[in-house]
């Protein structure tokens, strides 16, 4: 199989993009690991990713599709889902957009969670701040810690409720209540690339001042469900539903990241 490394992206199309994504292996070992950061991180150069933007907003069937399955995500950021073949061993590409002011109450939330997969992102425009988590041992939820920074949660086992490739509830099972030390914090800069393993616990420090956007590469599925942990939701099963994006309301946004794009490679365009 030809390295991803070596696929030339100058015209790559939306279409291009699809096969692509289809032609990745589902078994990652560590070389694909590092060939995966190495292509969402040139997938999103401004260049290449300015260029995608404009070939979805060209196109109103594809406006359609990818606002069918695109959303306000329940942890306070604007999802949109570019490609997702829909099979549990593909991979996805998304738009992960977060769009200061937010309330209060949205900045106090604790948006504690780990994922079903394994990804790789990079930052398109703004500062992704990150803490992170690690679950204390079943017997020790009470115990000191070194800084004593133990947080006393529910946790709920999260699974989506599809139609087709969107997302239309989330469904919450309470498992039990569960103690979290928090283990540190990450900063991405704008141009940074990372890889998160799917069973890392951390949540998203919402950005207060402009807007923070990401391109996430999702790997293949590896497990049925994530676990999310907050102290909002009741001790029993909960669900939310999701209201998809219009056409109109997504090449809004899709325009306005691509004028972040813009000015970060300092392209003077409207």
């Amino acid at each position: 199989m030809r390295a991803t490394s070596e696929i030339d992206l100058d015209g790559l199309g939306p279409r291009g993009l699809e096969n692509l994504l289809k032609g990745l292996p589902q078994s990652v070992d560590d070389r694909q690991r590092d060939e995966n950061l190495d292509l969402v991180r040139r997938l999103g150069a401004p260049s290449y990713m300015g260029d995608l933007l404009s070939g979805y907003l060209d196109d109103d069937e594809s406006l359609k599709q990818i606002a069918a399955r695109s959303y306000r995500h329940v942890n306070h950021f604007d999802k949109i889902v570019l490609v997702d073949s829909g099979i549990p061993g593909g991979y996805r590409l998304t738009l992960h957009a977060w769009c200061p002011p937010y309330t209060e109450e949205e900045l106090r939330g604790e948006l504690i969670h780990d994922h079903r997969f394994s990804f790789w992102s990079t930052i398109l425009t703004g500062r992704l701040v990150s803490q992170n988590f690690s679950r204390r041992p079943d017997g020790t939820e009470n115990a000191a810690s070194a800084d004593g920074a133990v947080t006393h949660m529910r946790q709920y086992r999260y699974s989506p409720e599809k139609a087709g490739v969107a997302t239309q509830a989330n469904f919450y099972r309470f498992v039990d209540e569960a103690a979290l030390e928090m283990t540190g914090e990450s900063v991405e800069e704008q141009g940074n690339a990372y890889h998160l393993r799917y069973h890392r616990i951390h949540r998203v420090v919402l950005p207060t001042e402009s807007m923070t956007c990401t391109l996430v590469l999702r790997g293949p599925r590896e497990r049925e469900f994530s676990n999310v942990y907050n102290t909002a939701y009741p001790s029993t099963d909960t669900q939310s539903a999701n209201v998809m994006f219009t056409p109109d309301e997504l090449a809004g946004k899709l325009r306005a990241i691509r004028q972040a794009l813009y000015v970060r490679a300092g392209v003077r365009r409207s």
